[in-house]
């Protein structure tokens, strides 16, 4: 396992050390998520609060909230007497697992959506998708992390238009879209999801449930076959 450098030049935070005033617990999640997502700290690489707090030139509380935020985001697990360790990359089973899951609830939620979506609900999810067709800047998180929002925020908005609450419970549990971006650098991604992303929103503007399934069915096995591939691992049924 390795563990986070806590001294300044071996640090992989060193670029924001220099700024010597307090940070605001939303700015240390940001900084920290982007070195995880991008696996700058390594997975089942040690968090240490005192040494974060040291690079970073804060105290201890703001690097508490942040590491509380990415543990819940699924990108961070606690143990006790041990401490916050940076979680392992998703692995083939729970891949394949979050997939069939993914699989059996999100087509439903886009045939519902198809069914009671309202008009505002509709426009919105347009929106989203015309955010999403900003061009990407480079390859790292910090290129994509809106474009990751806005994916995150879509499928959000349709289990949302079904106006099943615990839908929108047990998606946001599965937490897919943290963990599934730390592979996503590695393909390309934007233009395919984008248009996949389309072909759900215009069956559910034309009311066509079953076609709203059909395209969310057919969305995520090309996302789950783009994937497979940074996996290091054959498409699973």
């Amino acid at each position: 396992m390795t563990a986070v450098q806590t001294n300044t030049a071996g640090s992989p935070f060193g670029s924001v050390n220099a700024p010597r005033r307090s940070v605001l617990a939303d700015e240390i999640y940001e900084i920290l998520k982007s070195k995880l997502m991008d696996n700058v700290v390594e997975p089942g690489a040690r968090l240490s609060i005192d040494g974060l707090s040291r690079d970073l030139k804060v105290s201890a509380t703001p690097i508490r909230e942040a590491l509380a935020r990415l543990e819940s985001d699924g990108l961070v697990t606690k143990r006790a007497h041990h401490g916050y360790t940076a979680a392992p990359l998703i692995d083939a089973r729970t891949f394949a697992e979050l997939f069939r899951m993914r699989l059996l609830l999100e087509p439903a939620c886009a045939s519902w959506a198809a069914e009671i979506a309202t008009p505002r609900q509709i426009t919105a999810m347009e929106d989203l998708i015309a955010e999403m067709k900003t061009p990407l800047a480079g390859d790292g998180y910090e290129s994509y992390k809106a474009f990751a929002s806005q994916d995150a925020a879509f499928h959000g908005a349709l289990a949302a238009a079904t106006g099943v609450g615990l839908m929108v419970e047990t998606l946001e549990r599965l937490r897919p879209h943290a963990q599934l971006y730390r592979l996503y650098y590695t393909v390309g991604i934007a233009d395919d999801t984008v248009r996949e992303h389309e072909r759900v929103l215009e069956a559910v503007t034309r009311r066509d449930q079953a076609g709203a399934a059909h395209a969310m069915s057919a969305h995520l096995s090309a996302s789950r076959g783009r994937l497979a591939g940074a996996l290091g691992q054959p498409e699973t049924d």
